[in-house]
């Protein structure tokens, strides 16, 4: 079947976790025998900086096909119709002569409504993947709701990445979706742990560091635990916009020569911190689904996290804990209950879980 993925990115150096998922959703779908295309319809603002305008490029087999243009933030509708004509564009100069995919498979709120007009003009089936927190928010713009009503009833096929997600897209919509979970590519790198030196008790966190993700949340509780125990630390990899109003909350509280900020870290990178570390913690508000948490039990770690969505369909208690959203006192208290239960916790049974 020849598949065109349509993203709102992919990965490189610089970024490396622009379209991510799309990217190796791609792999699995090209690895399984599937001819697929790659669209990445890159509409960043003008800080996000990196070559604009058509370029191709083949990365594993796959020919990537990259749109750059410095729109940024506007209304969803304008952002969507300036997405649409450059969706267009590129499509014109890529199939004009070979021929059409057989499927149009878009991810995400945005680009599912920015595929919906070339589906129609050129009577190809369309599937959306929806992953985002923008629709799976309890605030949903309306604006947005009609952008995403627009791509799911253009669609063949909506999935959702989680049960939750997909009970609110129903809600706000009216579409029924197949709900199927994100899948993970294990790169090797997540499949074992090897379990490296590190002083005392270590938890980890991996998030980009914008508020829904809550890590002041987990400063807070990393405070009450370490007022129990003197011998943990805390990891904390990602960046972003909250980076330095978190550095001095750790400052504030007296803890910061426990808690270590490594920035943004590619995959392999992120996989040798979680052979440092004994417990993943991430206390999100909102969650779609939580690739993270999963890389994180490959590696035979188990997890903390809350009930904001996604986690929740499968953090079970033999990998680790689900607490309410944004009670400190419960996030402590979970993570003072796997330092002193740790036994309880079996690193290959963990790994087995998250790999079936």
């Amino acid at each position: 079947m020849d598949i065109l993925i349509i993203s709102r990115g992919v990965p490189i150096k610089q970024y490396p976790l622009n379209g991510i998922f799309e990217w190796d959703q791609a792999k699995a779908l090209a690895s399984i025998g599937h001819d697929v295309t790659f669209f990445a319809v890159d509409l960043r603002s003008l800080r996000r900086k990196r070559r604009f305008g058509i370029y191709k490029e083949i990365r594993e087999n796959i020919h990537i096909y990259t749109i750059a243009l410095p729109v940024g933030a506007l209304p969803m509708r304008l952002f969507c119709k300036i997405g649409s004509k450059a969706l267009s564009i590129l499509y014109k100069k890529v199939y004009t002569t070979i021929k059409k995919p057989d499927i149009i498979h878009a991810h995400f709120t945005d680009m599912g409504c920015i595929a919906a007009d070339l589906a129609k003009t050129e009577k190809i089936p369309l599937v959306i993947t929806e992953h985002s927190t923008a629709i799976g928010s309890e605030k949903t713009n309306s604006e947005v709701i009609k952008c995403a009503k627009y791509g799911y009833l253009t669609a063949e096929r909506v999935i959702a990445v989680s049960r939750n997600l997909a009970n609110r897209i129903n809600f706000l919509t009216g579409v029924s979706c197949t709900v199927i979970h994100n899948i993970i590519n294990p790169y090797d790198v997540f499949l074992d742990k090897k379990d490296e030196p590190h002083p005392g008790f270590t938890y980890i966190s991996v998030s980009n560091l914008i508020k829904r993700k809550r890590i002041d949340l987990l400063i807070h509780a990393f405070k009450l635990v370490s007022e129990k125990n003197k011998n943990v630390y805390l990891i904390i990899v990602g960046d972003g916009p909250e980076r330095t109003f978190l550095e001095k909350q750790a400052e504030a509280l007296a803890i910061n020569n426990r808690i270590f900020f490594t920035g943004r870290l590619e995959r392999e990178k992120i996989a040798a911190e979680f052979d440092r570390a004994d417990c993943f913690v991430l206390p999100s508000d909102l969650e779609t689904f939580g690739v993270v948490y999963v890389e994180a039990m490959m590696k035979g770690l188990p997890v903390i996290a809350t009930k904001c969505g996604g986690p929740e369909e499968f953090v079970k208690d033999e990998v680790g804990i689900i607490v309410d959203k944004n009670n400190q006192e419960a996030l402590a208290r979970a993570m003072l209950n796997i330092y002193n239960q740790y036994d309880l916790y079996h690193p290959n049974e963990i790994r087995k879980y998250a790999i079936e």
